[in-house]
């Protein structure tokens, strides 16, 4: 690499009520490396509140939706490399990568690098397939059924209320009664299309144990958090850092048995009266709740950086066990010219030019 400091982009710039990753990727690597690497946002709206943060980001260009074809993609990527060279690009959205996996090759031939799965490991996790994948790997998962019509599901025998409804890329709603199961599942299919899923509930304490895998598949740095309050949708509203080695050896066990490379979340849960923990849900990037790993004192987003440029891993240090965060939200300002450029130009540049 021939410039004096990285360039990465990230996408998922979302901050709303469901913040995506790369708001959170971009302050850990600012945390990390400060003014020493070049930080580019990817944005498929104008809007998206990330967008604006010129504290985190240098640019930011518009870039097609993740609905849209590869080659749509490649070709507006082609048009930034064309302004912007790139050495790392990070996707941080489910729904990026399966595309960004299809543009693998052709990015890596114009010289940008990625630190992401193979496209069997990400099948292997994805909903409807994680509990068969857990049994065959000795690994524990609750109960999971695609449901087609949610009027007649229910009446079938050993799936019972109170279960979780949960949709195809996102969100998971606990329903008590068939009432709530109608309305939720047409709630969830308008926004995150088909399938959705049953999902047996789970009583005890959620985990997630977030990983990043070097390409031989071995985690390179790990961090667990316990969950102390949940969202609507099932997201960390609060939790705390814990070094509880239980949660982490599950976790690991699920990473070695998927032949991972590069982020991943898993989501466990403890059952209080067996003590077993549960697969609940693989997803293939960061959390939004990975801007704490700086604070943490394992920054996995500097981690996967060192590991898509080949640069030496930092030695791991102590867990800040105990740390606690808060979700809450913030008020971004900007000039009105700032957004305007951005819909009319598709590229806002901050710093550099």
């Amino acid at each position: 690499m021939s410039r004096s400091k990285p360039v990465v982009a990230v996408t998922g710039l979302e901050c709303r009520d469901n913040p995506h990753p790369g708001v959170a990727i971009a302050r850990a690597l600012r945390a990390a490396r400060g003014d020493s690497v070049t930080i580019i946002g990817l944005a498929y709206d104008a809007t998206l509140t990330g967008a604006l943060r010129n504290d985190l980001f240098d640019r930011v260009y518009l870039v097609p939706l993740p609905g849209d074809p590869a080659v749509a993609l490649l070709a507006r990527l082609d048009a930034i490399l064309a302004e912007q060279p790139l050495d790392v690009l990070m996707p941080a959205l489910d729904s990026d990568l399966a595309l960004y996996a299809l543009l693998r090759p052709a990015l890596a031939s114009r010289g940008v690098r990625m630190l992401i799965p193979r496209a069997e490991a990400v099948r292997a996790r994805c909903k409807p397939r994680l509990a068969a994948f857990a049994r065959r790997h000795g690994l524990f998962s609750p109960r999971t059924e695609v449901v087609s019509r949610p009027d007649t599901f229910f009446q079938r025998r050993g799936f019972a209320f109170p279960c979780f409804l949960k949709g195809a890329l996102a969100e998971a709603i606990r329903v008590a009664c068939q009432d709530e199961a109608n309305a939720v599942f047409r709630r969830l299919a308008a926004r995150w299309g088909y399938p959705v899923l049953a999902q047996e509930a789970v009583a005890g304490e959620e985990f997630d144990v977030c990983a990043v895998a070097a390409p031989s598949g071995a985690a390179a740095g790990v961090l667990c958090i316990k969950k102390t309050a949940l969202s609507s949708a099932g997201k960390a509203l609060a939790a705390e850092v814990v070094a509880d080695t239980e949660p982490l050896q599950a976790g690991l066990e699920v990473l070695a048995a998927l032949g991972w490379e590069g982020p991943l979340e898993i989501e466990l849960i403890r059952e209080w009266s067996s003590g077993r923990f549960f697969v609940m849900e693989v997803n293939a990037r960061f959390p939004a709740w990975i801007g704490i790993a700086a604070a943490a004192g394992v920054n996995l987003p500097d981690v996967a950086l060192r590991l898509a440029l080949g640069e030496p891993l930092p030695a791991n240090g102590p867990v800040r066990a105990g740390l606690c965060f808060l979700r809450g939200s913030r008020t971004t300002l900007a000039r009105v010219e700032d957004l305007g450029g951005l819909l009319s130009a598709g590229r806002l540049v901050f710093h550099g030019e």
